[in-house]
């Protein structure tokens, strides 16, 4: 059973909700790797994920096929010059699907203080995509803010390019990305692609922080 992104949060919201993997039975400790550590800065990575693997529960392998437009086949986010690039990749076109929404993770939601998310989705007027950032401050709960971005769908691909300098560092070496659709009864089905191993043991990974990048 490999890692499995709660993309519940598409609709209900909140980075605590956010599970970096299947296991239930703990949770990821944040261990902090200093600034003499050996570990490189995270500059991004690339997600290659299976075709008809989408989801309507929480744990396990999905094995649906439709809407294409969800389905997942790489997700990627890397630095490039002064911004992070975002790309998703799916089967069919994205606009096919009820209700597309596209979640990108960083970090975890067991260290919220060194994650972030930006998820997009057609909720802007004449359905224009709309970028928001998630971040949760100390002690509070995750807050969202519109960034000025513009996000492009042509076909089976979205993407769009945020400067650094309007994120949080990128301060972990986790990396999660979700799509979802909702479906006219209600119903949400979703795909995910991690960096995040899937779990061999009861016991979940720890979050791994390196030296941020510099915005």
């Amino acid at each position: 059973m490999r890692t499995r992104l709660v993309l519940v949060v598409a609709v209900v919201g909140g980075l605590a909700l956010l599970a970096g993997c299947s296991s239930k039975k703990a949770a990821p400790v944040p261990s902090t790797i200093g600034p003499g550590s050996s570990l490189p800065e995270s500059s991004g990575y690339t997600c290659i994920d299976p075709a008809g693997d989408i989801g309507s529960q929480v744990e396990g392998q999905g094995s649906l096929s439709s809407p294409a437009g969800i389905d997942l086949t790489k997700a990627e986010a890397h630095v490039q010059g002064p911004d992070l690039v975002v790309t998703y990749t799916t089967v069919g076109p994205i606009a096919s699907a009820p209700s597309p929404f596209f979640v990108l993770l960083q970090g975890d939601a067991s260290a919220p203080q060194v994650s972030f998310d930006l998820r997009t989705e057609p909720s802007g007027p004449s359905g224009a995509w709309v970028l928001s950032l998630g971040t949760t401050p100390a002690g509070g709960i995750e807050k969202f803010q519109p960034l000025p971005t513009p996000v492009t769908v042509t076909g089976n691909t979205l993407t769009y390019s945020v400067p650094l300098s309007s994120i949080p560092p990128i301060a972990t070496l986790q990396w999660s990305f979700g799509a979802t659709s909702t479906q006219p009864d209600g119903s949400v089905l979703f795909d995910d692609c991690s960096s995040i191993p899937s779990p061999t043991s009861q016991t979940a990974p720890s979050i791994v922080t390196v030296p941020p990048t510099t915005n």
